[in-house]
């Protein structure tokens, strides 16, 4: 399960807290804390990431993505979220790994809402996160699958910054590198998700538009509806005037017949 903790809360204080989601492991040896870092290439940053800040400035490219900075002396990949001039894509990090715990920290100037989704095949944990809270904290994972974690930036109406910091992964076996931490690669069928920022003329548009053309077709059945009325009554009106015409005529003949 997800948890977001406050900078100076103790993990232990929020582990009755936890839904037992995932498999509790049993105790067994010492587990030992590997840092990974956040620039591994076991770690996945969409839609790319930038690796000179500046970039950002110069290289209209690099709008919307990640990049490579540094935060109080410690190394962060940083995204201010999708952007209008850039690839309009929600940026996400994408990580596989075996542990029993992870934690992952943010700088004191990371002000974004994430979205964080930890899944195995033992189950699948979603939480909305504040990342200003500093750290959070995925614990009670079984360490003998693997576990996916997936973390995607939530736009909001107001800037923020989401900033990747450390990482630190609880396993049994800090040797075995290829095991807690194996290659991570995106399946060639996932969709990345686009964000798209409303406007209040594209919805104008798109609701007047519909309104238009059925305000013009009621016009048109309307008109339809008198022209087929109008005929359709000078048409009688003239079998009328005919008859009447050719039955005043016939009396005027049997008029002058009488008489």
């Amino acid at each position: 399960m997800l948890l977001p903790l406050p900078r100076h809360a103790h993990i232990h204080v929020y582990v009755w807290l936890l839904a037992l989601l995932f498999r509790v492991l049993p105790a067994a040896g010492a587990a030992t804390n590997i840092s990974i870092a956040n620039s591994s290439p076991q770690i996945v940053f969409t839609p790319f990431v930038c690796e000179d800040a500046s970039a950002l400035a110069s290289d209209p490219e690099c709008s919307g993505a990640w990049n490579a900075t540094n935060i109080a002396g410690r190394p962060t990949i940083r995204t201010r979220g999708p952007a209008l001039g850039g690839s309009n894509i929600v940026p996400q990090m994408f990580m596989v790994f075996r542990a029993s715990a992870l934690y992952l920290s943010t700088s004191v100037e990371s002000t974004a809402i994430a979205n964080f989704t930890v899944s195995s095949k033992t189950g699948t944990a979603t939480q909305i996160v504040d990342t200003s809270a500093g750290l959070v904290a995925i614990i009670n994972l079984d360490e003998s699958v693997l576990t996916s974690l997936v973390v995607t930036f939530v736009p909001g109406t107001n800037a923020s910054v989401l900033d990747i910091g450390s990482i630190l992964l609880t396993v049994s076996d800090s040797t075995a590198t290829s095991s807690f931490l194996p290659t991570m690669t995106l399946p060639p069928s996932m969709s990345l998700p686009t964000f798209v920022l409303p406007t209040t003329s594209a919805g104008a548009s798109s609701t007047s538009t519909p309104r238009t053309l059925a305000h013009r077709e009621q016009i048109a059945l309307a008109l339809s509806i008198v022209l087929g009325v109008g005929v359709g009554l000078s048409v009688i009106a003239a079998a009328i005037f005919l008859w009447w015409r050719k039955r005043r005529r016939r009396k005027q003949r049997e008029t002058q017949t009488w008489f």
